[in-house]
Formats: structure tokens, sequence, C-alpha cells
């Protein structure tokens, strides 16, 4: 029954990417494998008690019916309180934002909104996947500009230049990047903006990881002169406050765009999940000590991981300055990273996502992510030069 698909479908075709690696890894993991998780940005650490308390006492008092469309008020106003401690930056909770069904609807909702037939979206590369899958679902283009070369990251202007045509019309920026977890410095953010100003494009930020930066601090694009008109800001529950299943995101930005991408959320989820959003209030109006814990211990992670890695000589890697993964070039191991991949799996029980997950050209390629045990990882790096000792046996 294939020839029903829309051919807007072939972008999907023979996808391997991060949620593929996840299904072959828990079907080994429910035949008896031992398997440690590195292959998903799925943090390790249960939500904080408030949060839940919150969420159970909101079920248990019947907040389990339909709820405004754009979120609820109370929720909406901590975001933008939260936004303005934070960062300076002021919204209007009530037309200004949106609350979305996670960070991954608010990039539908983005592309389905502003994205005509064929106009294009710039997008650094490597990039988290769903955000192509999702413009080419718009029916609309996407642009990679690549930013990594040499094992080293640069935002280099000439090169979105050199890509830029008349039909560009957003320019998407990930910092702390997923996968590479590098942060942009302030003046690639500032030469971002100006090339923004001057083509008159819309941005849209993804700050999913803003509060996981190791080197430095964060900065969001749209603090800077001229942005915040023009910059759609995306953020979550899900890293943060260790939310992943409860699926709240939201959108920070102009209130005619908001509106209309209100509209199509309507039409899309209905509403944000009512129970969950009473657990996210909590989320912002407090200061939660587990999110401090959880910081702490992905910046020890980070730093046993990158001393493991460097004695491991048939790797390199960018060292990562937030989020929680690392991008590693196996090249030198003879294998593809796809191979690799699936070779560490099977053979050490240690699930990791193949380079082509975020970008086709980054076949090389693999990503790990440290949001499993301190245990876990030590155990990982173990396996993966006992992996590559036995690659190299058999060359």
């Amino acid at each position: 029954m294939n020839e029903y698909l829309s051919s807007k479908m072939d972008v999907f075709s023979g996808d391997k990417g991060l949620f593929a690696i996840y299904d072959i890894s828990t079907k080994l993991e429910r035949s008896g494998q031992k398997i440690i998780h590195m292959e998903i940005g799925k943090p390790d650490f249960d939500t904080p008690k408030a949060i839940k308390k919150a969420g159970i006492q909101a079920i248990e008092e019947g907040v389990v019916q339909y709820a405004p469309p754009g979120g609820i008020f109370e929720l909406k106003e901590a975001i933008t309180d939260w936004t303005q401690r934070k960062y300076g930056l002021e919204y209007d909770p009530e037309s200004e934002l949106l609350i979305t069904v996670g960070a991954s609807e608010a990039i539908h909702l983005v592309w389905s909104g502003l994205l005509d037939h064929d106009e294009e979206v710039m997008i650094p590369s490597p990039y988290y996947g769903s955000y192509v899958y999702q413009v080419v679902s718009a029916d609309a283009k996407y642009v990679e500009v690549p930013v990594l070369k040499d094992g080293d990251i640069r935002y280099d202007i000439a090169e979105f230049e050199a890509r830029i045509t008349d039909k560009t019309k957003i320019l998407l920026i990930n910092s702390p990047n997923n996968p590479t977890g590098y942060v942009m410095s302030d003046e690639e953010m500032q030469a971002v903006a100006d090339f923004a100003i001057k083509h008159d494009l819309i941005v849209v930020s993804d700050e999913c990881y803003d509060h996981f930066v190791f080197d430095g601090e964060f900065k969001s694009i749209a603090t800077l002169p001229g942005m915040k008109e023009r910059t759609l800001v995306v953020n979550s529950t899900s890293k943060t406050f260790s939310m992943t299943g409860w699926r709240v995101g939201y959108i920070l930005g102009d209130a005619g765009i908001i509106g209309t991408l209100q509209n199509i959320h309507e039409h899309l989820a209905i509403c944000p999940t009512s129970f969950a959003q009473q657990g996210s209030i909590v989320a912002y109006k407090q200061e939660l000590p587990e999110t401090k814990v959880m910081v702490d211990e992905y910046r020890k992670r980070r730093e046993y991981i990158i001393g493991a890695l460097d004695k491991i000589e048939k790797l390199s890697f960018y060292e990562p300055q937030g989020a929680f993964y690392v991008f590693i070039d196996v090249s030198k191991t003879g294998q593809s990273g796809a191979d690799f991949c699936l070779g560490l799996l099977n053979k050490k029980g240690v699930a990791t996502a193949s380079g082509e997950s975020f970008g086709k050209q980054w076949v090389d390629y693999i990503r790990i992510s440290y949001c499993c045990s301190m245990d876990d990882i030590q155990k990982a790096m173990e396996l993966i030069q006992e992996y590559i000792d036995e690659i190299e046996k058999l060359q």
C-alpha cells in the first residue's frame, strides 16, 4: 500500500534514526541482554518530587479534562517570570507565549505556520534530526550549513552567505547543541544576529539545553539588540526538570505569530495535558534543589567521559561545553558510524546513535549521551575500547 503514501515521506525511507536504535536496544533488553543506554537523551534522574506531587494532586482533584488551548495562564505567567529573571527578557504571558506538547510540537508548529511551499530553513549541521523531517513534512526545504570541520566547530558567516537564496525565510540555531554539546560564542551569536537582520530572517532558537552549560554561561540570541522581535524561542521542561515523558514545551515570540501558531496547535493537539501543566507550574515557580544536583552530576560525567575518550586512540571528538552529548569520529577504526553503532550494540551491549541521524554527511560519527549512571559510563568506556581492540584484530 506504499503507493498511497505522500512523496514527502521519502525522507523517512531507510531511516535509522535515534528511536530506531532505541527500538533495537529495547528488544535486546527484553530478550535478557544487559544494555547500557547512551543512544537517546533520556535523563536517568527522576522528576523532582515537588513537580510529581503537584501533578498527582491535580489528577486526584479531577484536573483531567481539557485545558485552555494556549496553556494554563498560571503556567504561562510562571514561565515568563522565569524568563525575565534568568535572561532579562520580558514577554506578555497572554499573547507572546504558547504552551505546546513538548518542544517537538513547538518546532513543528513553526514550520507549519511560517513556511510556504519550497521556502527554506537554514540549519547549522550537525543538527537534531527531527528538524529536517518536520521541515519536509511542512512541504518546505532545509539547507544544511556545516559548522563542524576538521574536529573544530565554528559558525563561519561566509558559509551562511554562500547558501542563502531568495527562498530562505528562517535560520535555526540550537545552543547548547545536540549532538555536539557546542555552545555558541558571543561573537558568533552576534554575527548570526547581524546576518539575520541583514537578510530579514526569522530566527528559531532551540534552547532546550539552556540549563546545561559547563564552560561559560548560556546566552539567548533574543537578548541581542533587534533580535527579540524576530526570534522565536523554543524550550521545554524535558531536560531541565527531567520531565521527558510529561511533554510540556513552549514558544516565546511575536504576538501575531504566536496567535497563528496557536490556531494550528488547537486543531493539531487541542491543548497540552492539564495535569502535566500543573506539575510544570511548580518547576518554574520554585527553586528546586534537584536541578542543581542534576547539573553537577552531568558536569562530573562530562569530565570523566572526556578523560576516558582521550585515552582511546582510534576516536576523536569535539569537547562539549554544554548539553549532555559527545559527537565522536570513529573513522580511524575502519568502520562507518552506523556499522560501529550496530556492532557495539550487538557485541557489547552499548547503545549509541549513528552520526547520520544528525545529517547525512556525518557517516563517520556516532553520538553518545551521558544520561546514564557513572557506573554505566565507566563500563561503557571499557566496552568501547574492547570493541575497538576486537576490530583491529580482524583487520
